[in-house]
């Protein structure tokens, strides 16, 4: 390869070339000067003519301030020479050229930078997609929505139409709605599932719906003949004798078998055959006792196959991944073809590639004159197939550079393909192949370290098939020199015990450097393999350590769950649900028990925080928060590195609006857009000059310090090829400028563990151990390198004082008292007859058990339930298990069923129209609504158990599991009204319905709510278990929640 200087005017800048820049020989000055000097020669006539293209938005972005910066430059020193000051030009510029006119160029360039084609490459996709392919790129697009909300519009648009019974049977679709229930709280709805994963490749599926039909139909036909001399009810009942012989599942299965058999005698082929898993689960091999003994019944079935075959129909991930597959070609018909960023690039590709396209690769050749392509290394076959279709052949008359360095290739996971990026350097003539031979980062004699290292390995990488690639060595520029005392040669080996002994050497040292070679902390850094080993040895650190991340903050952490959950906290303390979310996680660390306990108190405490947030902002209140419970997060294994993220990200959220709604909606939407990475990327890096910084290699690249610590290189890494090891390891010691540091553990005298450094020694050949490596090198070249003993260094006992921390406060608004029906429970002044629930009254075996335990689980599957799935006895059956598995109310599970059926079926009685809660749409109600609201000067905190419109007329339920009796007729109209009466409900239901009303008013909607309460142990169809409190609210209800009546309620 040739080596290129920008600054040798025999150096053309006009062609198209193959740049290989290693690091530190100055990449990112040499592009920027390109652009330059094309623009003073006049091969570039506008800035708009040039297209940038580098690997991430912090990388376009940085590339673009040094064009900036290098423009802003060299116009002053245009308009220096223009006032006849001695000046220094660029060397390339001729003696003879017109200044005048090369400073208007210049400057015009700098006021319309931004006209500049400065992308990533997914960018560049979307860029032309979207220019030259409008049709395509989206074919439902609502200005007013962001991406993932169309998204999201048409998942549920999908849903609404049942579009998935074209792919799936009724039976697979209901495993689904029971595994991604709605309203649960312990697993994420099907909609949100699918919003999640819509941009993810699908690994498997099912067959086509006819194919599985037909393979149920066929298996179905063959059994038949063998059932004829097999009488039915025998059958059924050596299949129930047979459970005895498997292990006992939490589920009956008695039904399902009677089920199965009917639908296996019939005449006709159904699809429910293969859907009976409960069956194929209790009958699965591995639940065989040593009892078991086999039956003809089960012998037949296993001779068919038929438990492998329903396991397969129900599997619920390869279902799951039928209803995604269909979903994301139902988005891209309706909404777009490309659903994530490797699709655009694909499809461009596709598209560039076709004949009709010439015209639109026509115009984007003449739309630029200067191609520049950085990281080249990382780069695939299909984003190469793009660029050299579009530049590489003659018909584009402008300059391209490819820029990239092979060694450096270390981002394989993100389809970084080595063996095109030699293919595309083999597209290019050997004069047109260049390279970068200075290096202005490292001190000359660790150049000449680095450079004595890398070359001892020859070649540096093969790959099948092309040349092989070489380490060149480079030529030190840089003028500083540095020697630390006691003597450490430019690259220092040492050796330690355990990760404590490494990590305290390392910190000990750091801090000599800081002391005596006045070297900043913020100027060092330690690189790690892994997160896992960055939290190792920040456990032992004695100075002020940041991890820096050139990932989001918020990847390996709880930063982003606990900043959402504090801001939903704050936002909703209504919400028993959201503030007990963040009262359990780190932040708080309270206990289940501390919690239930005191929700009242820490309500208010959020319902403060609420105007503390909006006059203060969110850093404020996080700042406002940590002065009590700071001390809890940072005793958190993570807690210092939790506290520095979400200290970044509050401050982060509100130079994105003051508004906390508005923050809650854009954290949101980064984790469903998967670009929140790299917008916050700028927050995950530490400017602070007195902080040590600890990265991963992967995260050091581009990046350059002082001194560098590589801890990294001696970690063990199982599944890493050779070749991926020796580029991290080249990557980690090129970013030091002065010194570099490398240990060595004594526990490791073989080539065994396989790290960077072993797999480096095996390379060379000669050693056999690292260590002997350090011993030889050090006596060989001991101005180079240098290597000592753990023990050598002398043990930290020194003990920091440091200053009173200085704090300041800002006044918090006094709280309001906040009322809850349940929090006055116990709160009231009159003893009250309790004649309908006394405690130690009997109860018979088909009552339900009385007490608030009772109360929560019914209230907890009257959440779930599905209504559209309500006449499915077996979906009810299983959501009612789910609930009450391992609690005081399993084995009442078809007392609960008759219930609940009862409660949705009987109609009800409302003061303007009588219906059954079965009629409504699920898509007009909500459940579980969380309100507050002021009446008679004071907050008052509650939960709408159902709300919903019917007709045109809006109501509201609410559950009650309280016990007035045994018989349906306990529950009449006359006794609930006593009830309510004692336990002024009657007040509670007037608080609700205003709480509503004054709801739908924001929607201008001004009719009246009917308020109805449910009794569900007394409900039947006589009218019985169900009250209306219309009537009661003609009357002057007063209620006092500070008075101190007790008495006991289960609601």
């Amino acid at each position: 390869m040739q080596p290129f200087n920008i600054f040798d005017c025999n150096s053309s800048i006009e062609g198209k070339f193959f740049l290989e820049a290693s690091a530190g020989t100055g990449k990112t000055f040499t592009i920027e000067q390109i652009i330059l000097r094309a623009l003073i020669e006049g091969s570039l006539t506008h800035i708009e003519h040039v297209l940038a293209i580098t690997f991430t938005n912090a990388s376009t972005n940085e590339l673009k301030m040094r064009i900036k910066d290098n423009l802003s430059h060299s116009l002053k020193q245009l308009k220096e020479a223009l006032n006849s000051q001695t000046v220094s030009l660029p060397r390339y510029l001729n003696i003879n050229s017109n200044v005048k006119q090369i400073y208007m160029k210049i400057r015009n360039a700098l006021s319309t930078l931004d006209q500049m084609s400065l992308f990533t490459i997914h960018g560049f996709c979307n860029f032309v997609l979207e220019q030259y392919f409008p049709g395509r790129r989206l074919i439902h697009k609502n200005p007013s929505l962001s991406h993932p909300q169309l998204i999201l519009y048409h998942i549920r648009n999908y849903l609404k139409q049942d579009l998935w019974k074209n792919v799936l049977f009724v039976e697979q679709f209901h495993l689904l709605a029971v595994r991604y229930n709605v309203t649960s709280k312990y697993t994420s709805s099907l909609i949100d599932k699918l919003l999640t994963s819509y941009s993810q490749k699908v690994p498997s599926y099912l067959p086509p719906r006819s194919t599985t039909m037909k393979q149920i139909t066929r298996w179905h036909q063959k059994i038949r003949p063998s059932l004829l001399d097999f009488p039915k009810q025998s059958f059924l009942e050596q299949l129930i004798a047979l459970t005895s012989g498997f292990k006992k599942q939490p589920f009956s299965i008695l039904d399902d078998l009677e089920h199965f058999v009917d639908l296996l005698y019939s005449s006709e082929t159904h699809s429910t055959l293969f859907s009976f898993f409960k069956i194929a689960e209790t009958f699965n091999f591995k639940h065989r006792l040593t009892r078991y003994k086999p039956c003809p019944a089960f012998t037949l079935l296993e001779e068919m196959s038929w438990i492998e075959l329903t396991l397969q129909f129900c599997n619920l991930d390869t279902i799951f991944n039928t209803l995604l597959r269909d979903v994301q070609f139902h988005l891209k018909q309706n909404y777009t073809p490309w659903l994530s960023p490797d699709e655009s690039v694909l499809a461009l590709e596709k598209l560039l590639l076709s004949p009709e396209a010439q015209p639109v690769v026509d115009s984007i050749r003449k739309r630029y004159q200067l191609v520049l392509i950085d990281e080249f290394q990382d780069t695939d076959k299909y984003q190469w197939n793009i660029f050299s279709h579009l530049f590489l052949p003659d018909e584009f008359l402008g300059s391209l550079f490819l820029i990239g360095d092979p060694k450096q290739s270390i981002y394989e996971w993100r389809n970084a393909d080595l063996p095109t990026y030699l293919k595309a350097k083999s597209s290019f003539s050997e004069d047109m192949q260049l390279q970068l031979i200075n290096n202005y980062r490292a001190t000359p004699k660790l150049m000449q370290a680095i450079n004595l290292m890398f070359g001892k390995i020859s070649p540096f990488l093969e790959i099948h098939g092309y040349p092989p690639i070489e380490y060149y060595p480079l030529n030190p520029q840089s003028t500083e020199t540095f020697e630390v005392t006691p003597y450490y040669a430019p690259i220092h080996f040492f050796l330690y015990e355990n990760i404590k002994d490494q990590a305290l050497w390392i910190f000990s040292e750091a801090e000599r450097l800081k002391k005596e070679q006045g070297i900043p902390l913020g100027q060092m850094v330690i690189l790690v393999s892994d997160s896992k080993q960055a939290f190792e040895l920040m456990s032992y650190a004695t100075l002020p350590v940041a991890f820096s991340k050139n990932k989001s903050i918020l990847h390996l952490t709880e930063t982003y769950v606990l900043t959402i959950a504090l801001l939903e906290a704050i936002l909703y303390p209504e919400n028993y649900e959201k503030i007990s979310k963040i009262l359990l996680s780190t932040l708080f660390g309270l206990s289940i028990d501390e919690v239930t306990s005191k929700k009242e108190k820490y309500t208010i405490y959020f319902q403060s925080l609420q105007t503390y947030i909006l006059k203060y902002k969110f850093l404020a209140t996080f700042y406002h928060i940590m002065c009590t419970q700071g001390e809890v997060l940072l005793k958190s294994s993570q807690g210092d590195l939790i506290f520095q993220e979400m200290e970044k990200l509050c401050g982060y959220l509100d130079t994105i609006s003051s508004y906390p709604h508005h923050q809650l909606l854009h954290l949101k939407n980064f984790s469903e857009t998967g670009m929140w990475e790299e917008e916050l990327t700028i927050s995950s890096y530490s400017e602070d000059l007195e902080t040590l910084k600890i990265t991963t290699i992967h995260s050091s690249k581009g990046l350059e310090y002082e001194v560098v610590f590589c801890p990294g290189i001696d970690r063990n890494k199982k599944n890493k090829s050779s070749s991926e090891l020796l580029r991290e390891m080249y990557v980690a010691l090129t970013r030091a400028k002065k010194q570099l540091y490398l240990p060595i553990s004594k526990q490791s005298s073989s080539l065994q563990k396989i790290s960077a450094l072993t797999n480096y020694v095996k390379l060379v050949g000669v050693h056999s151990s690292p260590y002997d490596l350090a011993i030889d090198l050090s006596q060989k070249y001991s101005e180079l390198f240098s290597y000592s003993l753990s023990t050598q260094n002398k043990q930290i006992t020194k003990t920091f004082s440091l200053p009173p921390l200085k704090t300041f406060s800002l006044k918090a608004p006094h709280p309001k008292t906040i009322f809850s029906f349940s929090s006055t429970k116990f709160m009231l002044d009159t003893h009250k007859d309790q004649q309908y629930f006394s405690p130690s009254k009997l109860l018979s075996k088909q009552q339900l058990p009385i007490g608030e335990k009772t109360g929560v689980l019914i209230h907890k599957i009257l959440e779930s339930i599905q209504f559209h799935l309500l006449q499915d006895a077996d979906y009810l059956k299983s959501t009612v298990m789910r609930f009450v598995k391992h609690s005081h109310l399993e084995g009442f599970e078809d007392t609960i069923v008759s219930l609940i059926s009862k409660t949705f079926f009987s109609p009800l009685p409302f003061a303007s129209q009588t219906f059954s809660l079965s009629q409504i749409s699920p898509n007009k109600m909500f459940r579980e609504t969380p309100f507050l609201f002021l009446e008679n000067d004071e907050l008052w905190q509650g939960t709408i158990d159902l709300l919903f419109e019917y007709k045109g007329k809006y109501y509201i339920i609410d559950w009650k599991t309280s016990f007035l009796g045994e018989t349906t007729s306990d529950y009449s109209a006359t006794n609930i009204a006593i009830y309510i009466h004692q336990e002024k409900l009657d007040y509670q239901g007037k608080i609700y319905v205003k709480a509503t009303k004054k709801f739908l008013s924001q929607f201008d909607i001004n009719d009246d709510v009917e308020f109805g309460v449910i009794f569900i142990r007394g409900i039947d169809t006589n009218g019985n278990g169900f009250f209306t409190l219309k009537n009661a609210f003609k009357e002057n209800l007063n209620f006092n929640p500070k008075a101190t009546q007790k008495y006991q309620v289960y609601h």
